[in-house]
């Protein structure tokens, strides 16, 4: 109980501490915009988390910058999530928040002529431990219904009262990040898999998965690399190499950017395969009571760069012959 008291209280500490830091960063940058031109917007743009939902939204700031190119963005994230923000040429400034209370507090400020709040309003802070009402949000869309409004980006953009996207994500990869990607010494041709995602719904059977990747071994012989944050499959099958949690988000881009082929869950890294163009394989089961969705926009929505796999019920029922079927098929058409 004490335990759970004092955790409690570090973290509201915190959450006023970095409070009061970002606003003060904001105060400062307003009286310097607004000094210089008072007619010029600032923007707010909060999606703390995840990757895929970050990557997904990518689409907003260019539209954001598109209407009107002299505002200056301003996108309010986690610090883990940091890097798919902070080098968007559309982002003017990345500010790092510590929860969904602190970035209550800042959306509910007057720093801000602009809010495009990303999170639905019947989110929950998971630190705070308490719901909060999204005041900015101007439609009915939450949790329990959005893929009934198309994929992430678009489902978002309408809860934040932006017209329905469907535009291509893009991630920007710094060219220290390609460096460090150059220093694994990766082959030439390869396939990047992940088999897990933070809903352990959406995940496919270790069985499958090992039999998936011997009949790769077996009839196609590409090196295959595992990713995401900790390693699902047992490497000493020689089935797999795994770079799983020695990467950050950047560098996992960049090594899925150079794979001739990404097989996946509903994940971030799908996100990132579809944000860099890799052509995908992606299985899909039942998800949040939804029999058939489909999260993403860009090529892994149209067809033209994935192929989705869809369940009749859960994700696990997928079988391997039809996954080893379509990654046969987009290697003999590459």
């Amino acid at each position: 109980m004490f335990k759970q008291f004092y955790s409690h209280l570090r973290h509201g500490i915190r959450v006023r501490l970095n409070l009061t830091h970002n606003y003060l960063i904001l105060r400062k940058v307003r009286a310097h915009l607004k000094r210089k031109n008072p007619e010029r917007k600032l923007v707010g743009v909060f999606l703390l988390e995840h990757i895929g939902d970050i990557v997904a939204c990518e689409p907003i700031v260019r539209y954001l910058k598109k209407i009107n190119p002299d505002a200056y963005i301003i996108w309010g994230v986690k610090k883990s999530y940091r890097g798919l923000v902070e080098n968007n040429p559309h982002i003017d400034l990345t500010i790092l928040i510590h929860c969904l209370s602190e970035r209550l507090m800042l959306t509910n400020s007057d720093l801000f002529d602009k809010i495009i709040d990303l999170h639905f309003s019947d989110r929950y802070c998971s630190l705070c431990r308490k719901p909060l009402k999204n005041d900015h949000s101007p439609s009915k869309i939450n949790l329990k219904n959005y893929f009934q409004y198309g994929s992430i980006l678009s489902a978002m953009s309408q809860s934040a009262g932006l017209p329905a996207m469907d535009d291509q994500p893009a991630v920007y990869i710094t060219e220290s990040t390609i460096r460090k990607v150059d220093s694994l010494n990766l082959p030439r041709e390869f396939i990047v898999i992940n088999c897990t995602s933070n809903a352990p719904e959406k995940g496919w059977p270790a069985n499958k998965w090992i039999q998936l990747l011997s009949k790769i071994k077996d009839t196609i012989g590409l090196p295959v690399f595992e990713i995401g944050t900790e390693t699902f499959l047992d490497i000493s099958l020689s089935l797999s190499q795994s770079l799983c949690g020695k990467l950050s988000i950047l560098e996992s881009a960049e090594v899925i950017r150079r794979a001739k082929l990404f097989i996946g869950i509903d994940s971030g890294p799908a996100h990132l395969a579809n944000a860099v163009g890799t052509f995908g394989i992606i299985m899909l089961g039942n998800y949040l009571g939804f029999e058939r969705y489909n999260p993403f926009s860009g090529g892994y929505r149209d067809g033209s760069k994935s192929v989705l796999l869809y369940a009749t019920g859960s994700v696990e029922t997928i079988q391997v012959n039809s996954v080893f079927a379509e990654v046969e098929q987009h290697l003999d058409e590459a």
